[in-house]
C-alpha cells in the first residue's frame, strides 16, 4: 500500500540513519535519488520544521506492508508550480518484497499524482553508474545532460565505496585537507583586484542572469527544463528575495559580474552549518572564461577564512570553463549524476457537453413513427 505521509523529514531521517549503518559496512536502504545535503535549501530552519511539519512545495509517500516501511518517495515543487523534482526514492533492503518491485510502484505512483495535480514535467537526478537507471527509462523519462559534484577536501574512509555508496560524503568538519600544492594562496582582497566588475546580487539583475543561463546552456537544455520567464529562474536559483526574515538559517552570499551589456558571470555561497558542508555554485558566460578562476579561488577563501570543511560544487557537463577552474583550484571530482525529465501528459479537467436536438426517425417499430431525442457530445 502507498499512501502520503505529512512529515516532510522523514526520508532525510533515514537517509542520515542509513549514512551512520554504511559506516559499519552494512546499508539500512537503496536510494536511488537522494538530497545531498548542499542541496537542501528549506527556508525554515530545523528547529522550526520540527514544530511545523507540514511543507506545502514537499510531498512525501510511503510504501508500506502491515505497518512496515518498504520503501518511499519525495518530490520537491519548483517556484513555477507546474514543476516537481524527484529528491528522494528509495526501497528498504529488509524487505520480503523485490527492491526493484517497491522501486516501480513508488515511480508510478508519483508520476500518477503528477498527473492528476496538472504537473506538466517531473525531474529527477540518478547517479549514472546506478543499474536502477533503467526503471526510469521504462517509465518514460529523458536523459538531457550530466551533473558532476566537485568536492575540495574530503575524508579517506569513503573513497573505497562501492557503485551505491560513491556519493555518501562524509560532511563531518574532520576532514582531510587538499594537497599542499593546491592550497590557495591568495586572499579575498587579492582575488577581488582580479574581479573589479564583483558585485553584490540585487533585484535588478533578474533579467541579465537569465539571459547567462541562455547563453551558458545548449538547445537541448533549455526545451527540456522550459523555463518560462527570468523571474522563474531566478527563483529556482537564487531562492527567495526576502532575507532576514529567519535569522536562524544559513548564511547566504550572492554576488555578479556585471560587465555592462551582460552578467559576465553569477557567484553563490552557502556556508555549511553542524555537519552540512559548504556549497559553491558558479555560473561564467562563454565570453569571460578568464573570471572562473579567479571566483573560485575568491569563493574558497571566503568560505574557509572562518570555518574549515569541505566544499561541494555541482557543475553541468557543457560548462567547461568552471570544470578546468574547479580543478586547478584543487577540487576532485567524486559524483556523476544523470538529469532526467518526464514530460507529462493529462487530459482537461472541465468537460464540455454540448446538447444537441434533432430529429431521428425510427422505421419497422410500430406505434412510434417519428420522435425527438437529446443527443449529448463531448
Amino acid at each position: 500500500m502507498i499512501r502520503p505521509v505529512p512529515y516532510v523529514d522523514l526520508p532525510g531521517i533515514i537517509y542520515a540513519l542509513d549514512q551512520r549503518a554504511r559506516m559499519r559496512q552494512r546499508a539500512l536502504a537503496n536510494f536511488v535519488c537522494w538530497l545531498e545535503p548542499v542541496e537542501h535549501r528549506a527556508s525554515w530552519p530545523p528547529l522550526l520544521r520540527n514544530i511545523f511539519p507540514l511543507d506545502p512545495v514537499a510531498r512525501t509517500w510511503l510504501c508500506e506492508d502491515r505497518w512496515r516501511i518498504l520503501g518511499f518517495a519525495q518530490v520537491r515543487e519548483r517556484p513555477s508550480g507546474t514543476m516537481w523534482e524527484l529528491t528522494y526514492l528509495a526501497s528498504m533492503l529488509q524487505s520480503a518484497f523485490s527492491g526493484e518491485d517497491v522501486l516501480t510502484a513508488l515511480l508510478d505512483y508519483v508520476l500518477e499524482m503528477a498527473a492528476s495535480h496538472g504537473v506538466l514535467r517531473v525531474f529527477a537526478r540518478v547517479e549514472e553508474a546506478l543499474p536502477e537507471l533503467e526503471l526510469f527509462a521504462r517509465s518514460g523519462f529523458q536523459r538531457y545532460t550530466r551533473e558532476f559534484t566537485y568536492v575540495f577536501g574530503w575524508e579517506d574512509e569513503n573513497e573505497a565505496a562501492g557503485p551505491g555508496e560513491a556519493e555518501v560524503v562524509s560532511t563531518s568538519p574532520k576532514t582531510r585537507p587538499p594537497s599542499p600544492g593546491l592550497v590557495l594562496s591568495s586572499t579575498p582582497a587579492e582575488c577581488l583586484q582580479e574581479l573589479a566588475s564583483l558585485q553584490r546580487w540585487s533585484r535588478h539583475h533578474v533579467w541579465g542572469l537569465h539571459q547567462l543561463y541562455r547563453a551558458v546552456t545548449p538547445q537541448r537544455v533549455q526545451m527540456a527544463e522550459l523555463l518560462e520567464n527570468s523571474e522563474e529562474y531566478a527563483r529556482l536559483l537564487v531562492g527567495s528575495q526576502r532575507s532576514g526574515l529567519l535569522p536562524l538559517g544559513r548564511k547566504c552570499e550572492t554576488y555578479v559580474c556585471d560587465m555592462g551589456v551582460r552578467l559576465g558571470a553569477w557567484l553563490q555561497l552557502r556556508r555549511g552549518r553542524g555537519t552540512r558542508p559548504h556549497q559553491l555554485s558558479l555560473i561564467v558566460h562563454p565570453e569571460y572564461a578568464d573570471l572562473a578562476e579567479p571566483l573560485v579561488r575568491f569563493a574558497c577563501q571566503r568560505l574557509l577564512e572562518s570555518d574549515k570543511r569541505p566544499i561541494y560544487c555541482q557543475v553541468r557537463e557543457y560548462e567547461g570553463a568552471v570544470i578546468n577552474a574547479l580543478r586547478a583550484s584543487g577540487f576532485a571530482p567524486k559524483t556523476t549524476r544523470v538529469l532526467l525529465v518526464r514530460h507529462m501528459a493529462y487530459l482537461a479537467v472541465r468537460q464540455r457537453v454540448v446538447p444537441a436536438l434533432e430529429q431521428r426517425v425510427i422505421y419497422g417499430v410500430k406505434g412510434l413513427g417519428t420522435a425527438n431525442s437529446r443527443q449529448t457530445m463531448r
